[in-house]
């Protein structure tokens, strides 16, 4: 008997695309107002979609190594499923990083709680990454959770 390998979806623009909805469910207890946030932003511009969510810590320094990141687990908003890496699917481009849509589209419809790698000034420039402004100051008072920590804790 063959085993059934599930299916990943791709990236469809469709305003709800289940990609990016599985990147985003990764690990639980990702913070729900920046999956709110990106739900509703997705549906206005469905060429928005996700790279990158939650990151544990394999992932995270792996990212580390192949320098992807510049912090080691624990120093990154990913860890604490507080930050998106976002990219624009566009049939027409192979660009994902088109500048002029992350300037033109992304940074006016950010929340006023969000921090923005791409906006100039950022203290790292990473174009497609998005994170909870106060991210530090909320994994210090212990509303946000490692990834991993807060996923064992969910399986009791």
């Amino acid at each position: 008997m063959a085993l059934a390998i599930p299916l990943v979806p791709k990236h469809l623009n469709n305003g709800e695309c289940p990609h990016c909805q599985m990147i985003i469910n990764r690990y639980p207890g990702f913070y729900q107002p920046l999956a709110d946030w990106f739900y509703n932003f997705q549906k206005a511009h469905p060429e928005a979609h996700i790279s990158a969510a939650g990151r544990g810590y394999l992932d995270q320094e792996a990212f580390f190594v192949r320098k992807m990141s510049r912090a080691h687990y624990g120093e990154s908003a990913h860890n604490y499923n507080a930050a998106l890496d976002l990219f624009e699917l566009k049939p027409d481009t192979a660009n994902i990083y088109d500048r002029f849509w992350f300037t033109s589209v992304l940074q006016p419809n950010l929340a006023p709680w969000m921090e923005w790698y791409g906006k100039l000034g950022s203290p790292f420039y990473e174009l497609p990454h998005v994170q909870v402004a106060n991210w530090k100051s909320q994994a210090k008072d212990g509303l946000l959770k490692l990834v991993e920590v807060h996923a064992t804790l969910a399986l009791k």
